[in-house]
């Protein structure tokens, strides 16, 4: 028991047997009530550039009185590590000061205590990364053509707000289509700058590389995403390795009894595989970007069962979550949350569900009536449309609510991420919002408001269906550092040449080469080359029109199903509707014949 004396210190040795302890300093100082840090060299900067070295020093008060020489050795505390690393007892430092390594793009909270006291905490600022531009190397173009089996390295040039170039940022990269281009692990954060892309099958994909939260520009408020000011946009030719055909029908509805099904169809013979139960009736149908999942929406089904469905493609097994129920609006360029929007008269109240595949849970959000939803590329962000209001998710921010001055009815982020385009939110028109902020950036007026719009794999243009137009708006971006870059949008609007027809479905070639529109009054699929901007149309076989259709990766077969109860198997280059698979008119169980069509399907390897 030691008792305290006047103020200084002394060394404490404890004896036992003729062993002695290894001495402890004991300090006597005064009542210490404050605590403050201050940077030895006094500095006004804003923030530190990464690797930045400083050092800090804590002073402590007792009545207004500087006690720091007889308090002894401070304690430094650092809340994120990531932003700022520490070295609180350099040799030869004096008692007090603590050096600091600015790290990755940042802020957090810094501490100094000593004797039980605190000092008030003191934000340290990493510069924040305000721009990324990303190269081939050996290429003096993003946007190449490629063999299958080629790989490519991709890197990133990073500037920080105070201008710097610097390296070792933790940057998300994502290929927008992972089946035929990779693009290191997809939507993951790595330091080291460049990636290796390869192109494993012929098709097409985006890659980009983003500043995304909580790895990159961490603890900002708010949130401080930042996308490159370009894509690499690779096209792969080449053969395409066999692909799998997920085909299901919506017939069962909710009658008793009645039991949905869910078939294979194996390329490049066409067959039908074996028929499996699902525990509900599907409303929709989607594949993850990797292909290793399906998931299949629900509203309700069998015995009142519902919810989302999950296919593991290689268990071959299907997982049931009643805690997500609903249609499948999106799905995250990493395969791990499922948007779906729960839209059932008869189960209130509406909401839209966020499940995550990784834990098998769900969030549930206040949200009634969303018809359309869209993931940013590197899945931080998505935007969820619902009549005249846009929804903004995040993991990181609370849910946000912008009124639209009309109703839009789709949604598309850019393929660099960094706007987001809705068909519609103004009258007759296609508004654009950058993605950092969300704030609108551009207004476009188009003949009537759109119903699908899509962004084109090299960000260059995005399409919009617009009967009896194609509405092709010409994007041209102005790069600034963080949140500033601004957009001029151009349009131009073709038309398809068949009326006033009603479409029910825009998909994009991966390689960006063509567009095919599905109407419900039209027995053909409309087809546009998005090159030279002509447009023709594919004759169903029996005069059947289509109901939902999916692309190869490749782009050479479209399949669609269509109201005659077959698959159409459309051969994109010979445009010619080649051969019709044939599905028995009761494509359901439950032990009584029901007549179920095939009408929900889904293509990825």
């Amino acid at each position: 028991m030691c008792t305290p004396a006047q103020v200084g210190n002394a060394q404490v040795t404890a004896i036992a047997q003729g062993v002695s302890s290894p001495p402890t300093t004991v300090y006597v100082h005064q009542h210490i009530d404050n605590i403050v840090v201050n940077p030895v060299t006094p500095t006004s900067a804003p923030c530190f550039s990464k690797d930045t070295v400083l050092d800090y020093e804590a002073h402590a008060f007792s009545r207004n009185t500087e006690i720091t020489s007889s308090v002894g050795t401070f304690n430094w505390q650092v809340l994120n590590s990531k932003v700022v690393t520490l070295n609180a007892s350099p040799t030869g430092f004096p008692i007090g000061q603590g050096r600091f390594t600015a790290h990755t793009p940042g802020t957090t909270s810094v501490f100094a205590s000593v004797s039980g006291v605190t000092s008030v905490p003191f934000n340290f600022v990493t510069c924040a990364v305000q721009s990324i531009t990303l190269a081939v190397t050996g290429s003096a173009t993003n946007n190449l053509t490629v063999a299958k089996g080629t790989s490519k390295t991709i890197t990133a040039t990073v500037v920080d707000s105070q201008n710097v170039t610097i390296g070792g940022v933790p940057l998300t990269w994502c290929s927008s289509e992972p089946t035929s281009v990779s693009g290191g692990t997809n939507c993951s954060a790595n330091t080291n700058g460049s990636v290796t892309a390869t192109a494993s099958n012929a098709g097409g994909s985006t890659v980009i590389a983003s500043c995304t939260p909580p790895n990159c520009n961490i603890g900002f408020t708010p949130t401080r995403p930042i996308y490159p000011d370009g894509v690499v946009s690779l096209a792969v030719t080449g053969a395409s390795q066999g692909t799998t055909v997920w085909v299901a029908s919506k017939g069962c509805g909710t009658t008793n009894g009645c039991v949905s099904n869910i078939a294979q169809v194996t390329t490049p013979a066409n067959t039908v595989g074996n028929a499996a139960s699902l525990p509900a009736t599907p409303n929709s149908l989607l594949f993850s970007h990797d292909g290793t999942q399906v998931f299949a929406g629900t509203n309700r089904g069998l015995l009142g069962t519902k919810g989302l469905m999950v296919i593991s493609v290689s268990a071959n097994s299907v997982s049931q979550f009643a805690s997500a129920p609903g249609k499948v609006l999106a799905v995250s360029p990493d395969g791990k949350k499922v948007i779906l929007s729960h839209t059932d008269p008869t189960e209130l109240p509406n909401q839209v569900f966020i499940f995550d595949t990784a834990n098998s849970s769900t969030v549930a959000l206040p949200i009634a009536g969303a018809t359309a939803a869209d993931f940013s590329p590197d899945g931080f962000k998505a935007y969820i449309v619902a009549g005249s209001t846009l929804y903004v998710y995040s993991p990181l921010d609370a849910l946000k609510t912008i009124s639209l001055t009309a109703p839009a009815k789709d949604v598309s982020f850019l393929a660099s991420g960094t706007f987001a385009y809705l068909a519609g939110g103004s009258s007759s028109a296609v508004t654009v919002r950058r993605t950092c902020d969300n704030a609108l950036a551009q207004t476009v007026g188009t003949p009537s408001t759109p119903f699908f719009i899509k962004t084109i794999p090299d960000a260059t243009q995005v399409l919009a269906v617009d009967p009896p137009f194609m509405d092709v708006i010409n994007v041209s971006t102005t790069p600034a550092a963080g949140c500033a870059t601004s957009v001029n949008n151009t349009v131009s609007s073709v038309t398809l040449g068949q009326g006033n027809f009603v479409p029910t479905q825009l998909i994009v070639s991966a390689d960006g080469s063509k567009a095919y529109v599905l109407t419900s009054n039209l027995a053909s699929i409309l087809v546009f080359n998005i090159g030279n901007q002509t447009s023709s149309a594919i004759a169903l076989a029996a005069n059947a029109t289509p109901i939902q259709g999916s692309l190869t990766v490749d782009g050479t077969l479209l399949y669609v199903t269509g109201s005659d109860g077959t698959v159409h198997v459309i051969d994109t280059v010979a445009s010619n509707d080649i051969q019709q698979i044939s599905f028995p008119q009761n494509f359901c169980g439950g032990g009584v014949t029901f007549i179920c069509k095939p009408d929900l399907i889904a293509v990825r390897p």
